[in-house]
C-alpha cells in the first residue's frame, strides 16, 4: 500500500506472441486468495496462473479470449471472448481439462442492436461510429461483450458494451432482465444493493466517465463523473467497498462514491484525471491515448505477505 514493489513477474517471450498484444485488447487479472496465485488473460492469445516462486500453468489456449476470467466453485472457469464478429459465441465455460461445457451468444436473443441504441443521441452514435474499435459494421466485433459473472444461483451477468446494457441470463442462457442505457458498459457486478458498473457517457468530445450504482428497484446514482478516464476495473471487496481502476490510478470508494484512498502512477502528476473539462483530455502521460504502454488496466488486491 505504500507503492514499494514487493514481487514482480516477467512475461516470457513465449507469451509476447508474434503480434503486438497490448492491454488494450482486453486483459483481465484476478487474485485467487486459496492459492495465493494470479489469474490473468493475455488478450487474444490465453490465460494463464502464476504463483509467488514464477511457475507458470496454462489454463486456456484461445484466439478470441479476452477481458474477462473467472474461476468458479466447481472448478471450472469462465472466460469472454470479446472481439469475436456476431453469431460466434462470446461467452465460454470451461472445465479444468478444457472442455467447452457451457457457451453463450448475443445473436439468439437480440440480433437488433440499433434497438437498444435509440436512447443514444444521433450525434453521439455518429461520433462512436467514427473511432475505430467501437460500434463496427458488417457484423465485425459485434457486441464486443467485455464481461461475464457466474451468480450463485446459476444465472450469468453478461455485459455487452456495444449494446450499451447488460443481462442476466439462466443456466440456459436465456435473458432474464436487461439492465439498459449504461453507455458502452464496463464491468458491470451485482451487489448488496444491486448492481455497479462504470458508465462511459460522453458526447461531444466531453469525458464523462463515471460509476454508476443502479438499486434493485431501478433506480441509479452516477459518482466520480469527469474524475476519472476510462474505467476498466471494479473489483468488489468487504464491507460493501470497490476497488476501482483507471488508467492511471487505483482507489478504493465506499457505497456512497467517497475517495477512501487513491494511488496514482509515479510518472503522473499528483492531479492527473480529476476534474476533467469539456474537451481536455487528462495530459502528463497521456501522448499515446488511454492504452499508452505505461498505463494501467485493471488492479486487484492481494494477501499481505509477511
Amino acid at each position: 500500500m505504500s507503492g514499494e514493489v514487493v514481487w514482480e513477474w516477467e512475461f516470457p517471450s513465449e507469451l509476447q506472441g508474434e503480434r503486438e498484444r497490448t492491454i488494450c485488447q482486453g486483459a483481465d487479472i484476478k487474485y485467487l486468495k486459496l492459492s495465493d496465485e494470479i489469474l490473468f488473460i493475455v488478450p487474444r492469445m490465453g490465460a494463464y496462473k502464476i504463483n509467488r516462486a514464477g511457475k507458470l500453468t496454462t489454463i486456456i489456449e484461445d484466439d478470441e479470449i479476452s477481458h474477462d476470467i473467472d474461476a468458479l466453485p466447481n472448478g471450472n472457469f469462465i472466460y469472454v471472448r470479446g472481439r469475436v464478429d456476431r453469431g460466434d459465441d462470446e461467452v465460454r465455460e470451461v472445465s479444468p481439462s478444457g472442455e467447452v461445457v457451457w457457451r453463450w451468444s448475443h445473436a439468439k436473443y437480440f440480433p437488433n442492436r440499433e434497438k437498444f441504441l435509440k436512447n443514444i443521441p444521433k450525434n453521439t452514435l455518429e461520433d462512436w461510429r467514427g473511432r475505430k474499435g467501437i460500434l463496427e459494421t458488417d457484423g465485425i466485433d459485434w457486441a464486443h461483450v467485455n464481461g461475464a459473472e457466474r451468480q450463485k444461483n446459476g444465472d450469468t451477468l453478461i455485459s455487452l458494451r456495444n449494446f450499451s446494457m447488460f443481462v442476466i441470463v439462466d443456466p440456459k442462457g436465456r435473458p432474464k432482465k436487461l439492465i439498459k442505457d449504461i453507455w458502452l458498459v464496463h464491468e458491470p457486478h451485482k451487489t448488496g444493493f444491486g448492481y455497479i458498473a462504470s458508465d462511459r457517457f460522453s458526447g461531444g468530445g466531453t469525458v464523462r466517465f463515471s460509476i454508476v450504482q443502479i438499486l434493485e428497484n431501478g433506480k441509479r446514482e452516477k459518482f466520480l463523473t469527469k474524475q476519472f478516464f476510462a474505467v476498466r476495473g471494479i473489483e468488489l471487496i468487504p464491507d460493501e467497498r470497490f476497488n476501482i481502476t483507471s488508467v492511471g490510478n487505483v482507489f478504493e470508494i465506499d457505497i456512497n462514491g467517497t475517495i477512501l484512498h487513491r494511488m496514482h502512477l509515479s510518472i503522473q502528476k499528483e492531479d492527473a484525471e480529476r476534474n476533467l473539462g469539456r474537451d481536455k483530455k487528462p495530459g502528463h502521460i497521456f501522448d499515446e491515448g488511454r492504452c499508452a504502454p505505461l498505463n494501467l488496466y485493471k488492479v486487484v488486491k492481494t494477501k499481505v505477505n509477511e
